[in-house]
């Protein structure tokens, strides 16, 4: 549970970065995202921790990375990217899209129609709801602590007179 908070806040803090800075809205940051992702993938499931939710606190940020590498010319682009990015939210996709900057004049800037199309998909897809563009990084998730119950009963409890408890007695 400490490492899915740990992971959330990593996440939350990253993705509220690349949304607050166009300069590391690039192919070869999305490259790089996803190599250190895929890292920390790698070492839970090394170490059996997959299923402690985990993993999905950082769906949004592989998303982005591969938001960030995916071809952004056609309309056939704008379907991929729209059914590619379930965990975030189209304000998010629209602002990484704006800030886009093409990798040293071998890309192409996106083009504002594409971005039109992307947010009118979007709109379909989510219905016009209202989310935020960045992510609450304060939030915690509940502490889940398992119950077991003791196999002793109360009234079958001893306490000794070497612990100096005078004000618990026995009813």
């Amino acid at each position: 549970q400490a490492l899915r908070q740990l992971l959330y806040v990593i996440s939350g803090t990253t993705l509220n970065y690349l949304l607050l800075r166009k300069d590391t809205c690039s192919w070869s940051h999305g490259i790089q995202l996803r190599y250190n992702i895929s890292q920390l993938e790698q070492w839970l499931r090394a170490e059996g921790l997959q299923q402690s939710g985990a993993s999905e606190v950082l769906e949004p940020l592989v998303q982005v990375s591969q938001l960030l590498q995916m071809k952004k010319v056609t309309e056939e682009d704008a379907g991929a990217l729209c059914s590619l990015c379930t965990a975030l939210s189209p304000q998010q996709v629209v602002k990484i899209l704006r800030a886009y900057t093409p990798a040293a004049e071998l890309q192409e800037r996106i083009s504002p129609s594409f971005i039109s199309t992307v947010e009118k998909l979007l709109q379909v897809q989510y219905g016009g709801e209202s989310s935020k563009l960045l992510v609450d990084t304060s939030y915690i998730f509940p502490v889940n602590l398992p119950f077991s119950a003791s196999p002793l009963h109360l009234d079958e409890l001893h306490i000794p007179d070497a612990l100096d408890l005078p004000f618990l007695v026995r009813l």
